[in-house]
């Protein structure tokens, strides 16, 4: 009598890669859960970076803000950082630049005591591919090994002032040769790390320096080659402008701050999309602006903000608003305002955000697969079809390509 054969289901296979995974580094992940992000401050840059005014930067994925110097890059990790310590998460700080004191730290809220930061100093992109390689072994093994390890974040700071050993064996050389292996050691470095890091569920923020292509139509690209493009789940490009207030004075440098275009080169949380937001020299980075694109008349209803009329009828006391005028009219507040005055915490309540995010994340969201399909179908409807009398779909004439 011929053996009945069994099936080795796929409950079997997968009772196999457990026990496989339980010895080495490799996570299987079986939780439905959703993603968590870092405030950066900044309700735009939010929503750029996940979507969500109430989101910011993954909190366990690589993120890059690359720009030119004194684009705000650093100052948008020290928000991070101070929003993340808030979450509970300890701070390893990687100042390739040699540019922060811990004393100064403590200015922008960051508490720099040992128990919750470390700020590292190197410019060498093998000592930190050393370092960081055999730090996250010994995490690894602590997991392994079926430990609770304390939640953290790293930063680098920035990517664009790593140095390579050749690069300064040949400086120390009087060898003036252009260096091909740093490229290769940053994209190694983020080879080795990057997976481990997602591995330990840590975030990594990086910043780094960009520069203009020479070709027909200069592109800004990012420096230490394509490595850091593959690596990161989302890259954003910084550019600056003057902000002009009217308050400067005659020492200013001819603007109160800095006025920063973020566009999304790439990003797996949200729709590639372009804000702006202000960093002002003397009183920070204003939250709310930017808000103002989705306060429209069509949104007014839900939102309460517009450029709108405030309009009562005589005979029957009722109110309606009509769009149009230079002033913002709030609702809430039964007030108009100038557009200076609009960004502030009395305007844009919690209230009101709570009504503006469902609004805003579907505008930086990317269509589902039942939306591209109900979308499709509008497109490619029957009627239109059934539009034209003398169309057969069915015909096989050849008149349909001439």
């Amino acid at each position: 009598m011929a053996k009945k054969k069994s099936t080795f289901s796929f409950a079997d296979m997968q009772k196999t890669m457990e026990v496989i995974s339980k010895k080495t580094a490799i996570l299987i992940d079986t939780d439905d859960k959703e993603r968590t992000y870092i405030d950066t401050d900044i309700y735009m840059l939010n929503a750029l970076l996940s979507k969500s005014i109430y989101g910011g930067v993954s909190d366990n994925r690589m993120t890059v803000f690359a720009g030119p110097e004194a684009v705000g890059k650093s100052y948008l990790c020290y928000n991070i950082a101070r929003n993340a310590q808030k979450q509970g998460k300890n701070v390893i700080y990687i100042d390739t630049e040699f540019s922060i004191e811990l004393s100064e730290l403590k200015e922008f809220g960051i508490d720099v005591s040992p128990e919750k930061f470390m700020l590292i100093r190197s410019n060498k992109v093998e000592d930190i591919k050393l370092m960081m390689s055999q730090f996250l072994k010994v995490l690894k093994d602590e997991k392994l090994a079926g430990n609770e390890i304390d939640e953290s974040i790293v930063f680098l700071d920035s990517i664009g002032q790593l140095a390579s050993n050749k690069e300064v064996e040949d400086a120390i050389d009087g060898k003036n040769k252009v260096d091909m292996s740093r490229a290769k050691a940053i994209k190694s470095l983020f080879r080795i790390i990057n997976a481990d890091l997602g591995y330990l569920n840590i975030p990594l923020i990086c910043t780094n320096h960009t520069y203009k292509t020479m070709d027909l139509f200069p592109q800004d690209v990012q420096g230490g080659g394509k490595g850091v493009d593959y690596s990161a789940s989302s890259i954003v490009f910084l550019s600056k402008a003057q902000l002009k207030t009217g308050s400067e004075d005659d020492l200013d440098l001819n603007s109160s701050g800095i006025l920063v275009t973020a566009k999304a080169k790439k990003n797996r949380n949200a729709k590639p999309k372009k804000i702006k937001f202000e960093i002002n020299h003397t009183s920070g980075v204003n939250p709310f602006v930017g808000l103002d694109y989705f306060c429209t008349p069509e949104n007014f209803e839900k939102v309460g903000i517009a450029k709108v009329k405030k309009v009562i009828d005589k005979a029957t006391k009722e109110v309606t608003y009509e769009e149009g005028g230079t002033k913002w009219f709030v609702k809430h507040l039964d007030k108009s305002f100038y557009a200076k005055q609009l960004f502030s915490p009395k305007i844009f309540t919690k209230e009101v955000l709570d009504n503006l995010e469902p609004i805003i994340s579907k505008y930086f969201s990317y269509a589902s697969q039942e939306e591209m399909e109900k979308l499709m179908n509008e497109v490619v409807s029957e009627e239109e079809f059934s539009a034209d009398p003398d169309f057969d779909i069915d015909s096989d004439s050849e008149e349909l390509f001439n």
